[in-house]
Order: C-alpha cells, then structure tokens, then sequence
C-alpha cells in the first residue's frame, strides 16, 4: 500500500473510532435521558466531593510514573510529570487509549530527553497499572460475593506480571524505534530500564492500587451523584473489567466503550438502566473530560511557547 493509501485509510480509522464514541455516548445519553434531566436529579455534595478527588487522583498517578522516570537519577519533578499526565488525559481524548499513551511519552521524551526512559517508562507504568487495578478487582469481588469476577481480574494480574518476569518477551527496542526514531538509543540505558527491582515494583503496585481506589471512588461518588445505590465493593470489582475495555481501540480514548461497559456492568448489579447511564456519562466528565481539557489546554500553551522560542 502506497504512503497515500496508508494516510487516507489512517484518516478514515480515525474518523471511524470518533463516530463510535460519539455514538456510544449518545445512545448513553438517550438511555439516561439527558433533556429530561434537572438540577433536582443530582446530588451536587457528592459530585463536590468528586471533583475536589480528582487533583489528588492526577498527583498519585504523575508519583507513581515519576518512581520508574526517576531511576537510577532524578530527571523530572512532580510538576512536570503531572503537567504530563494532564497531557496524556488530554491525548486521550483524540486518540485511542494505547496509542495515546504511547503518544504521552512520545511528548515527554521531546519536552524532557531521555527517550529510553520516557518511553520505557510509560510502558512499564501502564503494565503495573493493569496489574494494580486487576488485584483491586481481585479484593472487591471477594467483598462482593463475585466469584466469576475475582478469577477474571485474577487472570488480568497474571498475564500483566509476564513482562516483569520474563522482560526478554517485551519488544522493547521495536517500541523506541517507533516514537523515537531519531532519537540516539543506548543499549545500556535500554537494558536498565526495562528491568525493574521487584522493590520497586512492590512500591509503584502499592501506589498505583491508591490511584485506582481514588479513580474508582470517583466513579462510586458519580453513582451516589445521581441517586443510585450500588455496593462500594462492587465498584471496585467490576474496575479490571471497565479499564481493559478501553484498551480496544476502537473508539478515541475507549470514550463510549468503556462508559457503556460501565453502564452493563453496574444494571447487572440491579441498577436501573437510565441511573446507570447517567453515572458512567457523569464519572465520564468527571475523570476524563475535565482533566482532558486542563491537558488539552496545556499542550496548546506549550506549542505556542515553542512557535514563539
């Protein structure tokens, strides 16, 4: 296939997975009954706790990214790698969920160097996070009485240990030769990196387990926003689920996929149908959009400052 070919079928995939979230989360909308809805719908001291929980959210994430960035020596700040994370939020919204964390590191090796640390890093922290929420999947269907649940996020946790316990299976060179290609790879800095004391790991799995609990006490908090009453374990025992989701790319960001997943999972829980589409548009919002548009306006300062370096 010619380089044409490939940029008009890219462009047309890329309109395809916009339509699907948009359609996703207009049928979501119509489930919830949006135009009906009023102020009197919402429990606004719960949506208030919410809120305030998602700078903490950002923070605890941009920590746990920042313990696999800064080893063996300090490269960047807590600031800059939540200024990072808010960009990656923002990404997310035009991308699919993979692809624009990819995309985060790629921008972070360009803003910072150290393109084998960035990249690795990023990675690293996206396969320890799939490790962390599938052990909270693991501990909240317990709670819940879910067994079938508790084996699925079971199976999760062990399939994302493979690449900490065998590293050689993980393609990582092939990876930097994707988003860094210019970049001036070091064979020593790459074996490094991609080899992660189990101390460490133990530390970012223990820190990435607070983000998921914030992450998905935000969700519990959307559900409460709304009226609906659902078990606090149960929540955190449907997250493998609703997060893995996401990470098919078939829509930008698993926008609409992962919401209507959510949305199934929380009805299989006896949650009434427009309630449940209404928490997963509302932690939507909540967890992605505003975050995502803080990130989104980040980016665009940060391009300006360079036209004008």
């Amino acid at each position: 296939m010619s380089k044409p070919d490939q940029s008009a079928a890219s462009s047309l995939f890329r309109w395809f997975r916009v339509a699907v979230a948009l359609a996703l989360v207009g049928f979501l909308a119509w489930r919830a009954g949006v135009g009906q809805l009023s102020a009197a719908d919402f429990e606004f001291r719960w949506l208030a706790v919410a809120l305030l929980l998602v700078p903490f959210s950002i923070l605890v994430r941009a920590f746990n990214h920042s313990l696999l960035m800064n080893r063996p020596d300090h490269v960047i700040g807590l600031g800059g790698m939540a200024r990072l994370t808010l960009v990656g939020v923002g990404i997310n919204l035009f991308l699919p969920m993979g692809a624009a964390d990819l995309a985060k590191a790629h921008y972070g090796y360009r803003l910072h160097g150290h393109p084998e640390r960035m990249v690795l890093s990023s990675v690293l922290d996206k396969l320890t996070s799939l490790t962390a929420v599938a052990f909270l999947g693991v501990a909240g269907s317990l709670v819940a009485g879910e067994t079938s649940m508790a084996f699925a996020a079971a199976a999760v946790a062990v399939a994302s240990l493979v690449p900490f316990v065998a590293p050689r299976w993980m393609p990582w060179r092939l990876l930097l030769r994707i988003l860094a290609p210019k970049a001036e790879l070091s064979e020593d800095t790459l074996e490094h990196a991609a080899r992660v004391p189990w101390p460490l790991l133990v530390a970012v799995w223990t820190v990435s387990v607070l983000g998921w609990l914030l992450t998905y006490g935000i969700v519990y908090l959307c559900c409460l926003g709304v009226g609906a009453d659902v078990a606090p374990a149960y929540v955190f025992a449907l997250a493998p689920l609703a997060t893995i989701v996401r990470l098919v790319p078939v829509s930008i960001g698993g926008i609409g996929l992962g919401e209507v997943t959510l949305a199934a999972l929380l009805i299989r829980a006896g949650m009434a149908q427009d309630l449940a589409a209404a928490a997963a548009l509302l932690q939507m919002i909540v967890i992605t959009v505003v975050p995502g548009a803080v990130g989104v306006a980040l980016l665009a300062i940060g391009k300006r400052r360079d036209k004008h370096a």
